[in-house]
């Protein structure tokens, strides 16, 4: 097995977006922890094919990583928020994920531990899209593939104080809102600016805010209000220690690698226990308008009869008497 698979802190991180994949290996050196930072074009990111042919060149340009490999995207649309399952069992959660995907349309969640806490997050995202792009980066090379929403990326390396953030781009970006390090909501946005920056805010919100909404044209209102206040700035950590300012032409910019070295960090195992995401294979209808699951059927007409049965004079006259034999 290669050693570089099983060594803790290495880790490759992937974010595509838009017509763009951007990518790097981190290593455990603490004096060069990036080791390669890469990005491609993509002509057409519906098509198979030119997805592919990003992702191999991606991974030549990265000199061919035999780490563990995270993926992050979040694209328009997208949206999430979390829902507290604090000591819930695993019936539990997975009727919770049921009746998200029932009643809401939501098919993908994630389990986000927080001391004590667990948070379950509900995306609304393309649940297709996401394994599509997990097989094509397996197809092209990458080992241990798996999928991060993309502001969850960059949770990991916000710190702890950060409540508001936004990345915006001319390939489209997302709102997040934080408290204590872990995502409470995030939509995506479109593109904004011609060059992409990050920008923070520790401005604490009310926790349970967003508990009573849940269209999604509300969510994305408030979401994007509060995210308003936020103020530039590029500052991200990795494990402890701050990462590198580098020029805003640099591939290795702050704000152009925050996802994928997000993504990075959680495929390193730098980041806690980490889940992966979770699908429902079933279709909605499976919990549709038929509540009940056993089968309903016409039975006889014909009037009850009770069962005849002996006294206890006869059961003790019949156990005495020797029985007749049949010849």
């Amino acid at each position: 097995m290669n050693a570089e698979r099983t060594m803790r802190g290495s880790g490759v991180g992937i974010e595509v977006v838009g017509k763009v994949v951007r990518g790097l290996h981190l290593v455990p050196d603490p004096d060069d922890p990036v080791r390669t930072a890469a990005e491609a074009p993509v002509r057409a990111p519906d098509e198979d094919r030119s997805m592919l042919d990003a992702l191999v060149r991606l991974r030549a340009d990265l000199a061919h990583p035999q780490a563990p490999t995270r993926v992050a995207l979040f694209a328009p649309a997208s949206l999430f928020r979390r829902i507290d399952v604090t000591g819930a069992t695993g019936v539990e959660l997975a009727e919770t994920r049921s009746r998200l995907d029932h009643d809401h349309g939501i098919a993908s969640t994630v389990l986000l531990d927080d001391g004590p806490r667990r948070w379950l997050v509900a995306i609304r995202w393309s649940s297709s899209t996401a394994r599509r792009l997990e097989e094509l980066a397996e197809r092209a090379g990458f080992v241990d593939v798996a999928i991060d929403p993309s502001p969850v990326a960059l949770a990991r390396v916000l710190g702890r104080d950060v409540h508001r953030a936004r990345l915006a781009g001319p390939n489209g970006g997302f709102d997040l809102l934080l408290r204590d390090g872990v995502p409470v909501a995030a939509a995506a946005t479109g593109p904004r600016g011609d060059l992409r920056h990050l920008a923070q805010s520790v401005t604490a919100f009310p926790s349970g805010w967003f508990d009573d909404l849940t269209a999604p044209s509300d969510l994305v209102r408030e979401i994007g209000s509060m995210v308003d206040e936020s103020a530039p700035d590029d500052t991200v950590t990795v494990a402890g220690w701050s990462y590198p300012q580098f020029p805003a032409h640099d591939l290795r910019a702050p704000a152009r690698v925050c996802v994928a070295l997000g993504a990075a960090v959680g495929a390193a195992g730098l980041a806690g226990r980490l889940r992966p995401v979770d699908v429902v294979d079933a279709p909605a209808t499976a919990v549709g308008s038929l509540e009940y699951p056993w089968v309903v059927e016409r039975l006889s007409e014909l009037p009850d009869t009770s069962p005849t049965t002996i006294g206890p004079v006869k059961r003790f006259v019949a156990s005495v008497l020797p029985r007749r034999r049949r010849r």
